[in-house]
Parts: structure tokens; C-alpha cells; sequence
């Protein structure tokens, strides 16, 4: 054997040492992209559901917040009637509070 056929072989040899490195890479690389996008796939999903119950809670808050109104101003001339409006804010005054946040609306200011 010649030299330059002994290079030339030692070539061939590097070249195909390397393409065997670069395909086992590769399927590595591949393999590891599955798996991480299979996880990130699972996480968008799990995202998405607690954002749906997050949409249904605030639903059923936003729900219960227009029948405690409702309820409130049903039970108002009640309270007012027993006085309850009063001593609620008398307390409220009694614990640093003026008064002015927890009055009726719809009385009259002299």
C-alpha cells in the first residue's frame, strides 16, 4: 500500500466514524425533543384546565356577588327598621372609621 491510499483509507474511515457520530447525535437530540415536547404539551394542557376552573370560580363568585347584593338591598329597609344600619355604623365610628363609607346613598345631607 501506498501512502496516499493509506490516507485516502484513514479518510474514509474519519469520515464514517464521523457521520455514525453526528446520526447517533441526532436520534439523541431527537429523542430528547420528543420527550420535552410531550412534557410541555402535558403542562399546556394541565395549564389550560386550571385556567378553566379558574374561569368557572370567578363565575360563580361574580354569581354570588350579584344575589348577596340583591339580598342586601332586599334586607336594607329591614335592618334600617331595627336599627341595625345605626349600630353598625356607631361601631364603625367607635373603631376609628368616619362613618361616611358606610352610609346610605339615598339619605338626605342637611
Amino acid at each position: 500500500m501506498t501512502t496516499t491510499v493509506t490516507i485516502t483509507e484513514i479518510k474514509d474511515v474519519v469520515l464514517i466514524v464521523f457521520l455514525l457520530f453526528s446520526f447517533v447525535l441526532l436520534m439523541f437530540a431527537s429523542i430528547i425533543s420528543l420527550r420535552l415536547y410531550l412534557r410541555v404539551s402535558r403542562f399546556m394542557d394541565r395549564i389550560e384546565h386550571v385556567a378553566e376552573r379558574f374561569e368557572e370560580t370567578f363565575g360563580r363568585v361574580a354569581v354570588a356577588r350579584r344575589a348577596m347584593e340583591d339580598a342586601a338591598s332586599a334586607l336594607r329597609p329591614v335592618a334600617k327598621g331595627l336599627g341595625l344600619i345605626g349600630m353598625f355604623q356607631g361601631v364603625g365610628r367607635l373603631f376609628g372609621g368616619s362613618g361616611s363609607d358606610t352610609e346610605d346613598p339615598d339619605a338626605e345631607e342637611s
